[in-house]
């Protein structure tokens, strides 16, 4: 399936899409990757990455892919760390839950022009729980894939009377509305609302994203820099100039870039 989106964004004139998976699991978006020589940034809480407030490793990705837990149809954490356990989406309560896929939806809205999700539905005592329906939705939505839900639970599971299992998953393809400026439309159930973008995106992942094309890094030029792609981030701090610095020397000690001479700088 991640081969048809590819397929798709390069026929909608995205040659070489830079594809981002924060949750890779058994790693099928990095194989894909690697298969067809595109760049690409993959992680997963087995590494220890938090997705719902962990940076993003970078800014301007084509494609970023969201396969979130079944909520607690699995546990995805049994087997990691205690220190780890409480990172797992799949252990929270349903309404915060369902808040922290919207949250990372958006958050994957601030970082790529195309967000695909691929979640399921889930039974309970009742009823289901929809992860499609109450969360938001992070752009346009172009494709709406209902597919067959492989290794699905209710193929396992022996029903009394009439009872209809669930078998499908959805995979839903968005369009993000993503403008310099900072601002957004988003789709919150039976609501259209505008959020702050650039509340999804860190200095640090901004200033990433901008030192990529700069041979000598300096302060300055990264405050100018910072001013043409992320205006609003200068507006919401009274020090720009001291958290550029700042954002500098951490790049710098997590060997991004290393110092060439005071105030100056190259990619690593």
């Amino acid at each position: 399936m991640l081969v048809k989106l590819i397929r798709y964004l390069q026929a909608n004139g995205i040659k070489k899409p830079y594809i981002y998976d924060p949750m890779v699991g058994g790693g099928t978006s990095r194989d894909v990757a690697e298969e067809l020589e595109l760049p690409f940034i993959v992680d997963d809480i087995h590494n220890g990455f938090d997705v719902v407030n962990d940076d993003f490793h970078d800014y301007g990705f084509d494609l970023t892919m969201l396969h979130y837990p079944y909520w607690r149809m699995i546990d995805y954490a049994a087997d990691l760390p205690k220190e780890l356990q409480y990172k797992d989406m799949s252990r929270m309560e349903w309404r915060e839950f369902i808040e922290a896929v919207s949250h990372v939806n958006f958050k994957a809205a601030a970082h790529s022009r195309y967000v695909a999700v691929l979640v399921g539905d889930m039974a309970y005592k009742g009823g289901i729980k929809s992860i499609q329906r109450e969360m938001s939705w992070p752009g346009q939505p172009v494709r709406h894939i209902i597919k067959v839900q492989h290794n699905a639970a209710s193929f396992r599971k022996q029903y009394a009377g009439n009872f209809i299992p669930i078998v499908t998953e959805h995979l839903l393809l968005f369009r993000t509305d993503y403008k310099p400026g900072g601002e957004m439309w988003i789709l919150v159930p039976a609501s259209v609302r505008k959020i702050d973008v650039e509340k999804y995106i860190s200095w640090k992942s901004a200033v990433k994203h901008v030192l990529k094309k700069m041979d000598a890094i300096t302060p300055s030029a990264v405050f100018e820099a910072i001013k043409r792609q992320f205006p609003s981030k200068l507006q919401k701090t009274n020090t720009p100039e001291a958290t550029i610095r700042r954002t500098l020397q951490e790049l710098e000690a997590e060997g991004v870039i290393r110092r060439k001479m005071r105030g100056i700088y190259e990619v690593a």
